[in-house]
């Protein structure tokens, strides 16, 4: 293998999450503000069900790209670009979405020759897999259940559409009055007959009380006459099911197509990195993860028990010897994306997708990462440690990018995808905002993306330096959490003081606990106010 060729065939991942995710934002922007058409009577706003059905591959186009699935969300943007064109009368969204689509045609262009590079790079030995394919799980039931699902949102759609119409049929058209506007968006009208009934038109803010609105009128069943009732969604609902089922089944007929033939195959070095993580090497060269199902044992246990390690980890006594790791034969689409199965001895073990290497798949336990840190100055507990100026720069501007998600879910309402980046938002920025260590006189309590960890000084082994980072090995089992970037330089010194003091004490039977972060709960709110305001 050539692993520096393979490596530089590889489109960057930026291009994708930050280039082509970025320019979709763009351009929705764009073609958000530029399609400002009033509804009135004679041009009413009439719903339009080949375009909710382009809204599936508008929204899953982003959702695609950050997943890693480069082809697929390059195809639904260009997808896209084509049914705007077609279907959308609005210039400004035609070229955003088309410039859009061209960047996502290179981009998969270029996707497509790297992955023939990485594969001609990978070498040229091929193996046939032993056996017959695994049989068909819990993915095709998945599958099969999201169809039903999506037919069944069709169904429902026919069933409303054709009330709709009876009611139109049946309808007389008659003049309401503007009696009431509540929370800006929800516009109050009195029919002559003195019935009154509520709206949420696109554009509440030009409604003023007294003006006069064409309704049609059915009994108790009344509607705008400029916007007739969408319920369109429920096709985009129905899409996105169907969408997502093809998704299951061609990544199952992918992994079943290992079977077909030979496939190119690789001998590396697999090292456990977390819990079904496993870090490919090549000659030292770590070469891409995987992530698999369950645990499959490949690394035996290098310590006799939870004190060994933490000696080691501290750095008080030499580490044992280190075991060679265990080799595993990798075959199958040898690109970043690509489907392969790994073999220990002549059988399949597991089937999954090569992943770029990120920093955090980083190799500890036998590999001991950074330097151990010894205590140091004393500290007045408790004692905080506060994310710095760069990071609470960065909430801030975190906060403001979900309201700006929210306020625009006030006017678009069905982009979904909106509500669910302002949720990321608020979770990233409440961690910006809180201490990321605290020390107290009785524990440390580590603060994550989503839980918090209260660990006992006598269940933390020790602590060590990678650089700006901290690594803390605690609990029975030697569990290892790696802080994020620290502005105190000091912080493993005063930790390790704290609890060599602590220690002195003696506090028995403590356990480590952990519990929800506030972020989740900020996020959970968040949420409820993009379903229910």
């Amino acid at each position: 293998m050539d692993v520096q060729r393979w490596q530089a065939a590889a489109v960057p991942w930026w291009v994708t999450k930050v280039g082509l995710v970025g320019g979709w934002l763009v351009a929705f922007y764009f073609a958000a503000s530029g399609n400002e058409a009033p509804c009135t009577t004679a041009q009413p706003c009439v719903p339009d069900p080949l375009f909710s059905l382009a809204v599936v591959p508008l929204l899953a186009t982003p959702l695609l790209l950050l997943s890693g699935r480069v082809l697929t969300g390059c195809a639904m943007g260009l997808l896209f670009g084509v049914l705007d064109l077609v279907l959308d009368g609005s210039a400004a969204a035609n070229v955003a979405f088309g410039l859009h689509a061209g960047a996502c045609a290179v981009v998969a262009a270029w996707t497509v020759r790297a992955r023939a590079d990485q594969h001609d790079a990978a070498g040229a030995a091929l193996v046939a897999l032993p056996d017959l394919p695994p049989q068909r799980g819990v993915l095709r039931v998945v599958a099969v259940l999201l169809v039903v699902f999506g037919f069944l949102t069709f169904v429902q759609y026919g069933l409303i559409s054709d009330e709709i119409e009876q009611h139109v049929a049946k309808a007389s058209r008659v003049e309401a009055e503007v009696v009431e506007i509540k929370d800006t968006y929800e516009v109050w009208v009195e029919l002559p007959d003195r019935q009154r009934a509520a709206f949420e038109p696109l554009a509440p803010e030009s409604y003023r009380v007294g003006d006069p609105v064409p309704v049609l009128a059915d009994g108790t069943w009344v509607r705008m006459e400029n916007e007739p009732e969408d319920v369109t969604w429920w096709l985009t609902l129905g899409g996105a099911a169907v969408f997502l089922s093809i998704m299951l089944a061609a990544r199952e007929r992918r992994r079943r197509s290992l079977w077909h033939g030979p496939v190119k195959a690789l001998r590396l070095q697999a090292h456990p990195v977390g819990p079904r993580r496993i870090l490919l090497r090549y000659k030292g060269e770590d070469i891409a993860t995987v992530t698999t199902l369950a645990d499959l044992g490949l690394e035996e246990p290098l310590y006799h028990d939870t004190e060994q390690f933490g000696r080691v980890w501290r750095g008080e006594e030499d580490p044992p010897l280190q075991l060679d790791p265990v080799e595993v034969l990798v075959a199958g689409e040898w690109h970043h994306g690509g489907q392969v199965a790994l073999l220990v001895e002549g059988d399949v073990v597991a089937t999954s997708t090569l992943n770029r290497v990120r920093p955090r798949h980083t190799v500890h336990s036998a590999h001991l990462p950074g330097e151990p840190v010894t205590a140091g100055a004393p500290v007045d507990l408790p004692h905080a440690v506060w994310p710095g100026d760069r990071r609470r720069s960065e909430g801030v501007v975190l906060l403001l990018g979900a309201a700006g998600a929210l306020v625009a879910l006030e006017y678009y309402p069905e982009l979904i995808v909106l509500g669910l980046i302002g949720v990321q938002c608020v979770l990233s920025a409440v961690t910006r905002f809180q201490p990321m260590l605290r020390l107290d006189h009785n524990a440390v309590v580590l603060y994550t993306g989503v839980w918090t960890y209260r660990v006992p000084w006598a269940q933390l082994h020790g602590v060590r330096r990678s650089g700006p980072q901290l690594m803390l090995a605690f609990g029975p089992h030697g569990d290892v959490l790696t802080t994020p970037h620290l502005p105190d330089r000091q912080a493993g010194e005063k930790l390790m003081w704290a609890r060599a003091r602590s220690l002195v004490a003696e506090h028995p039977g403590e356990r480590v606990t952990r519990k929800l972060n506030i972020s989740v709960f900020a996020g959970a709110a968040y949420a409820a106010l993009v379903l229910f305001i």
